[in-house]
């Protein structure tokens, strides 16, 4: 458990007063209570009382540790056997202001060998963590590799990505396909230009190899970007058999979509917000040769975007879409066709989680984690 010196100093990186503890969690005890999330499913507490919680990875080394980031704090940390470590994985000096901040996480698919977290933050020009929306270096992408459960030496660099003209809309989506190719969502930062600007990297999903270089099947050579017209893409999945990537975009007006990723593909924003279907969208895809429909949209603020490989949960989950609902608590599930569509309305998975949800994902072994305002959870069965 952390001590008291160590909390003092975690509740002055996120601005809090001295004398708030935040992050530590108290004793189980006083902890919230399990959650009946559905018949036969019971969300349990694995931490509590956790600062701004952004983005989960689950090792493939079973269940036994799970990696959570701490927006604010620039803090990694780690669950192991259902156990906060004390000591941080890593951390990065973060610029916060707005929706910067440490974003993403995503784990090398050999991680087991490799030991390698990845992550995409923005980086604050002081050396340490700052809400100053003018003191930021760049957003990046950087590694660590474990040494046990915490990082040996400092970040390697993969990339840097613009600051843009704004601090919302940031993106922060990272994840890999099986073979180590590596997928970044870089939000359009209040540049509702940027989007369609084809050599801009501000509202595109980008595409590397795990150091950074650029792959040569890219659609452009030499450059990182794969698929534009996204405004901020904060969440990446990957089919389990396909290796198909999925993004969940949220855009500026309310609306978010999940996009099946593909090579040179125009999604439409701003010009089009979901799927197209009044004359001024109609009239973009007309013109657009490229463009491609979101599979599903929603009008709610949707969290977290993971493929269920598992039947733990039954049999009829298996390879299906998981999302949250940030604002109501819910989780939902979509079957995902061959050709990239999906029924609507998507099926309600649990509900009565804690809100606002922030992210979730699903281990390789099958159980779902969520993040949220409060802490993160696992969803257990109990029949």
């Amino acid at each position: 458990m952390p001590d008291l010196a160590e909390c003092a100093r975690r509740a002055l990186l996120v601005g809090s007063v001295a004398f708030m503890i935040v992050g530590c969690t108290p004793g189980r005890e006083s902890w919230p209570a399990p959650i009946d999330v559905a018949n036969g499913l019971r969300a349990e507490y694995l931490v509590t009382g956790t600062p701004s919680l952004s983005a989960l990875a689950i090792a493939g080394d079973g269940d036994g540790r799970v990696f959570y980031a701490e927006r604010e704090t620039g803090w990694i940390r780690v669950i192991k056997d259902g156990q906060l470590l004390d000591a941080p994985f890593a951390t990065v000096p973060v610029n916060s202001a707005g929706d910067r901040g440490l974003l993403g996480l995503a784990l090398h698919p050999r991680f087991s060998a490799n030991g390698r977290v990845y992550a995409f933050y923005s980086r604050s020009d002081t050396g340490s963590s700052t809400s100053d929306p003018l003191a930021i270096v760049d957003q990046r992408v950087v590694y660590f590799s474990a040494s046990g459960d915490v990082a040996s030496g400092g970040e390697v660099f993969v990339a840097a990505l613009p600051v843009g003209a704004g601090t919302l809309r940031i993106g922060g989506g990272l994840g890999f396909t099986p073979d180590g190719t590596l997928y970044v969502g870089l939000g359009d930062t209040e540049d509702f230009n940027a989007a369609q600007v084809a050599d801009s990297p501000l509202g595109k999903i980008l595409r590397y190899h795990d150091d950074g270089t650029v792959p040569a099947d890219n659609p452009t050579a030499g450059s990182a970007i794969y698929a534009r017209g996204l405004c901020n893409p904060c969440s990446l999945t990957f089919h389990p058999e396909t290796g198909v990537p999925f993004v969940l975009d949220r855009n500026a007006h309310s609306t978010s979509e999940v996009n099946r990723v593909q090579a040179a593909r125009n999604y439409g924003w701003p010009a089009v917000v979901g799927f197209a279907d009044d004359d001024g969208e109609l009239a973009f895809v007309a013109s657009t040769a490229d463009y491609a429909d979101p599979v599903a949209e929603s009008a709610r603020l949707l969290t977290g975007l993971s493929f269920n490989p598992s039947t733990k949960y039954g049999v009829e989950t298996l390879d299906q879409l998981f999302y949250g609902t940030a604002d109501d608590g819910r989780i939902r599930r979509l079957a995902i066709s061959a050709d990239g569509t999906a029924p609507d309305p998507a099926e309600l998975f649990a509900a009565g989680l804690p809100q606002p949800l922030e992210a979730l994902t699903i281990s390789g072994a099958g159980a779902l984690y969520v993040a949220a305002a409060d802490g993160v959870l696992v969803v257990r069965r109990t029949k």
